[in-house]
């Protein structure tokens, strides 16, 4: 089955589509999603007809409020060949931007042989994603180059492999990556893989791919160290212009490597003390903490344990002192409380937590993680009431599927800590049956059942018995 046999649905899913459209006009966003997956259901590879709106009415419900899937709504339909497809897109619709429900998408596209050009439609949507990015994930980076070559769109893996060799420098596979892609590109584009073509430009097609691997390499180092000089000599001409300070501090950084990060903490240094501008200061304490996160995954690697944790040690510090220098600068600003009570909780800081934490809450981003936070400094306190309603009020706000087991998770122990073990057994458990390997919830819940299950292998004796 193919997409140009279904385009325009007069099969199976047209009943559904047809019903999408209508209701689509009407602003029932719910609905209208139901009835697309009803109609991919049947007719899984229809873009135009099913894939494409059902993400349009999914946009348009983000866009008037509308929440992502709860932790048990991965499921919705069953009995049909096509209903793992259809649960992956429905999680998806609930959270359209959410990039781990579109490689779970991919996959369940990929399982059916979906045609390429189905394929290509979910790997578009990630690529757009990546590019808005402020830096790419390198996972899905990774993940969109490979299957762009198994689906033979060629420009759209080299795209991604140049993007990777932009964001990760050091990492020699987006170098290959794009080398190859190149070529194939050069060969589709000059169609040389058609007979007759190829073993008449073969000397020229193997000329075109040297070059083109030459300069595919080129652009690496050489391309950053040449954005690095235009930058300097910008800045040099106009030192006390902030976009020139910028500018030069962005090409610096974008190694990745010490040295330049170094040269652009002096610029920003002097930035600070010329123009007071303490937006240069953060600049300086991200650098350092970046590099410091460098420095713990290099012992880890080496497997250098000791060496790690004192790394940790001295980063957490630091980030605690920066935090606070932050929370001063920009008291309204609940992004930066949040980050500060999170450092706060993990130093043991509970009480200097708990004020943060309850100041970041109010921000809608992150008040489902900050009540979270807010609930395990209650925990720490010895507050068991206060933290089951402070994670009760979080799984209000219809968390994503693992914040969700660790609320219940975290309810479960307040309540077993209060003397409750019936609704620390149902907390418990409705994490074990979504997820049986969740920690250590099969013994809490083995625990609590044989404390609840009355002894009747020894039976007492009769009164009076010797």
């Amino acid at each position: 089955m193919t997409t140009t046999e279904q385009s325009p649905s007069s099969g199976k899913g047209k009943l559904f589509f047809d019903r999408g459209d209508q209701v689509m006009e009407t602003g029932k966003w719910e609905f209208a999603i139901l009835m697309f997956l009803e109609g991919i259901r049947r007719e899984p590879f229809n873009i135009e007809r099913g894939h494409r709106p059902l993400h349009d009415a999914s946009l348009k419900r983000k866009l008037a409020g509308g929440k992502p899937a709860g932790m048990f709504e991965g499921k919705k339909f069953k009995g049909n060949d096509n209903d793992d497809l259809a649960n992956a897109e429905y999680v998806l619709a609930r959270d359209p931007g959410n990039t781990s429900h579109m490689v779970a998408v991919l996959k369940e596209l990929e399982k059916l042989q979906a045609p390429p050009e189905v394929i290509k439609w979910v790997l578009d949507l990630l690529a757009d994603i990546m590019r808005q990015a402020k830096k790419p994930d390198k996972k899905i980076l990774t993940l969109l180059i490979d299957t762009y070559h198994v689906i033979k769109d060629y420009a759209g893996g080299l795209a991604m492999a140049d993007m990777g060799r932009r964001f990760y420098p050091d990492d020699a596979g987006f170098e290959q990556a794009a080398m190859t892609l190149s070529g194939l590109k050069t060969i589709t584009d000059g169609k040389y893989d058609k007979d007759g073509d190829f073993t008449h430009s073969v000397k020229d097609l193997k000329g075109q791919i040297r070059l083109n691997a030459q300069d595919q390499m080129a652009q690496g180092k050489d391309y950053l160290e040449q954005e690095i000089e235009r930058a300097r000599k910008e800045y040099l001409a106009a030192p006390r212009v902030p976009g020139k300070i910028d500018m030069l501090a962005d090409a610096l950084t974008k190694f990745e490597q010490e040295g330049y990060e170094n040269e652009a903490i002096d610029v920003l240094k002097k930035a600070f003390a010329d123009l007071k501008a303490y937006h240069f200061k953060q600049r300086i304490d991200d650098i350092k903490i970046r590099q410091m996160r460098r420095r713990y995954n290099q012992f880890k690697a080496q497997g250098n344990t000791a060496a790690a944790a004192a790394l940790a040690k001295e980063q957490l510090a630091a980030e605690l002192a920066m935090y606070v220098e932050r929370a001063a600068n920009y008291p309204t600003d609940l992004s930066i409380k949040y980050e500060l009570g999170r450092r706060q909780l993990i130093a043991g800081q509970v009480d200097d937590a708990i004020s943060s934490l309850q100041q970041a809450q109010r921000e809608p981003k992150r008040r489902v993680r900050a009540l979270t936070y807010l609930g395990q400094a209650f925990i720490k306190k010895g507050w068991y009431p206060q933290a089951a309603e402070t994670f009760n009020k979080a799984l209000e706000h219809e968390p994503g599927e693992e914040l969700s087991k660790d609320l219940h998770y975290n309810l479960g122990a307040c309540y077993k800590a209060m003397g409750d073990k019936a609704k620390a057994l149902e907390h418990f458990s409705t994490v074990a049956m979504a997820d049986y390997n969740y920690r250590d919830v099969r013994q809490k819940v083995d625990e609590l059942r044989k404390q609840e299950t009355p002894d009747t292998e020894t039976p007492g004796k009769p009164e009076g018995a010797p």
